[in-house]
């Protein structure tokens, strides 16, 4: 009798988990879908798919998946509780813009959330700290509803539930054509909005799969620039958005803010770490080494192979 299928191998096995559904953080989808990982010789999948980034961030560490593309912060919060989460890339460059809110109509101006009820994925990941930035800058209060996903979010502003919502840029192109809503673009915060993370312990067991993971997110983002035929049908599906115009604004808007080297930030780094010591002082004694290994990055740099990748 056969033994059936083998499991996968712990040195091929890459299982990805993502915090929300946005074009930010839809790279580990398409490189499953489009095959890169595969022809790189990697098992990938993607076993959590919106699961909030502080989930993602805990899953690494259970060991329940070996990466995971979430907001800086929640992986940045799991080192500060002492756990070995690492970021290896970050996507985009740092945050142009102020992650969207949206709102009702009848709020027409910040002053307006005095007092509102905001949906935002949990009150201490990247939705939650972005917006007590952006309500410290206006000189408001306001209440955060944590509803745990995008689509969570946006279904309780459109049916009056709240009164606003911290939703990924997407959105932006959507929600207006859709349900009239209104989108405020806070001052940026000059924080990565997403990175790509993992845990130490895993880079000392399996550092050459970790090296082939890093260089398919690096192709992803090549594939991403290159190939918008391809690309759109995939990500519509990714977002799951019934309207393909609100896809294809998507698509054009992310396409120049994905770095084609993305190498992490040492200033947005600070930067986040600055807000996040308001509530935890010890995020004042950290640094970009202590976050990050760019050392997968930097081998693919002394092999100029981002170069070769955009000449070929």
């Amino acid at each position: 009798m056969g033994s059936g299928p083998e499991a996968p191998s712990d040195a091929h096995r890459a299982r990805i988990a993502t915090g929300f559904r946005a074009t930010l953080q839809s790279l580990g989808w398409i490189g499953v879908e489009a095959g890169i990982f595969r022809r790189l010789g990697l098992d990938a999948s993607l076993p959590g798919l919106e699961t909030g980034g502080i989930e993602a961030a805990a899953g690494l560490v259970r060991g329940d998946w070996e990466f995971a593309e979430l907001g800086t912060a929640s992986l940045v919060e799991s080192v500060l509780a002492g756990h070995d989460a690492v970021m290896l890339l970050a996507p985009t460059v740092p945050s142009w813009t102020g992650v969207p809110i949206l709102t009702r109509r009848s709020i027409s101006q910040p002053s307006q959330l005095a007092g509102a009820r905001v949906g935002v994925l949990s009150e201490t990941g990247q939705t939650g700290i972005t917006l007590r930035a952006a309500l410290r800058v206006w000189g408001v209060s306001a209440t955060l509803v944590p509803l745990g996903t995008t689509g969570k979010i946006y279904a309780a502003l459109a049916a009056g539930r709240i009164d606003a919502g911290v939703l990924p840029f997407d959105y932006r192109f959507r929600g207006p054509r859709e349900f009239n809503l209104n989108v405020f673009e806070p001052p940026s915060t000059g924080f990565h909005t997403a990175v790509v993370g993992c845990t130490r312990r895993l880079i000392d067991a399996h550092r050459p799969l970790v090296a082939r993971l890093v260089q398919g997110y690096v192709e992803t983002i090549h594939f991403f620039k290159t190939n918008r035929a391809a690309v759109l049908p995939l990500l519509q599906r990714f977002l799951e958005f019934p309207d393909r115009r609100a896809v294809q604004e998507a698509y054009e808007f992310h396409l120049p803010r994905f770095q084609a080297m993305p190498r992490p930030s040492a200033q947005a780094i600070q930067r986040l770490l600055d807000e996040l010591a308001r509530d935890h002082p010890l995020a004042a004694t950290l640094s970009l080494a202590r976050i990050a290994d760019t050392s997968f990055l930097d081998e693919l740099e002394r092999a100029e192979f981002v170069k070769k990748l955009y000449v070929d």
